[in-house]
């Protein structure tokens, strides 16, 4: 018996792994492997959930013009240049499928975001990988990779796993550099937690290119993973033919209500960043004091080097603290940890300092 076969380059896919996996013998007690906000949304937010029951039978907005408008406001954006998604992730999906197929290239940055990889050769497109130097991308390295055949750049930032990202004058440099035939991504999921100077999410890039879209998410600093939320800001052009490819329902009415009353609460997001970014400083200089190295980080992770990654990984499983390691990302050496709350940070300390391996 024969069955039917999808397009070749699906069969190169690996299948995303999230950070929920716990292997055999592991205790899922603290969860710090999937860079989710441990403070979870605003009252505002669980208070939509809790009394969305009503309206359950009823089909959403299909173009999510309520959430649109609230994104707008709150960002100073003009509701016509956004679309909402199913997760970042499904806005970068769209993207490819959008404008890629069989015969292009997209730019992917080394160890750059998995989901990056599955969307082009989901499209039959080929991936191309712009390494990185010390875990660093440069402009010289993307440019140098461009073809007639390139049509989508994905630039992480700042990056997931590797926290890095172009400064202000870096991405100005780049974007004169890029061709108008490249699509140039800003993947901002984690855009709330940066407060550097030299860094901006790509809203003024959008304003000034045609090429460049920003894509933004909901499931980090507005702790809404579950819900599954993200929005597209693009030129009018960009848009069009993303909407005429985009699922009718691709975010549930549950998802709009909550992305709008968690946009009315920022206060509760600066409260949440402030205490990631005092947890993380912490954590910083208590895995510091214990010689283990970490990379450049910015965002609300870390990702920190170990002699044998794959037995403290089992060694904090066992204990209870779930991290997550790094193999799929061709960094077998190194456990992204995620910044959770000030008790558990000191906990993963504690027991980083009894492992016999580090």
């Amino acid at each position: 018996m024969s069955f039917p076969k999808s397009t070749q380059s699906i069969y190169s896919i690996s299948p995303y792994i999230g950070g929920d996996v716990t292997p055999t013998g592991f205790v899922r007690r603290v969860v710090l492997a999937s860079n989710e906000n441990p403070y979870g949304p605003s009252e505002s937010v669980k208070k939509v959930v809790r009394d969305y029951t009503n309206k359950i039978h009823c089909y959403p907005s299909g173009a999510a013009n309520n959430l649109r408008q609230a994104i707008a406001k709150a960002h100073d954006l003009d509701h016509n240049w956004l679309v909402t998604g199913n997760g970042s992730e499904d806005i970068l999906h769209m993207l490819a499928r959008t404008f890629a197929g069989p015969g292009d290239e997209i730019l992917i940055p080394q160890h750059g975001f998995g989901v990056y990889k599955i969307a082009t050769l989901a499209v039959g497109a080929t991936p191309v990988i712009v390494p990185r130097v010390d875990f660093k991308l440069t402009v010289d390295a993307v440019i140098s990779r461009v073809t007639e055949r390139t049509k989508i750049f994905y630039l992480d930032h700042p990056g997931n796993p590797i926290a890095h990202y172009l400064t202000n004058s870096e991405i100005d440099e780049l974007l004169e550099r890029m061709p108008s035939h490249v699509l140039v991504v800003f993947d901002s999921a984690y855009s709330e937690y940066m407060d550097a100077s030299d860094y901006h999410s790509g809203t003024k890039w959008v304003q000034k290119y045609p090429n460049v879209v920003m894509a933004r998410s909901f499931s980090k600093a507005y702790g809404m993973a579950n819900l599954r939320l993200g929005w597209l800001y693009a030129h009018p052009e960009i848009v069009d033919p993303i909407h005429r490819i985009r699922p009718p329902f691709n975010t549930t009415g549950l998802s709009q209500a909550a992305g709008i009353a968690a946009l009315d609460d920022q206060d509760w997001i600066s409260h949440c960043v402030s205490l990631n970014k005092e947890n993380l400083a912490k954590f910083i200089s208590n895995i510091e004091a214990l010689n283990i190295p970490i990379l450049p980080f910015a965002s609300n992770f870390v990702m920190a080097r170990f002699n044998d990654a794959a037995k403290v990984y089992r060694y904090l499983g066992e204990k209870g603290l779930v991290v997550r390691p790094m193999g799929a990302y061709e960094l077998p050496d190194y456990l992204r940890i995620t910044i959770g709350k000030a008790e558990e940070m000191d906990e993963l300390v504690t027991v980083l300092k009894s492992c016999p391996v580090l």
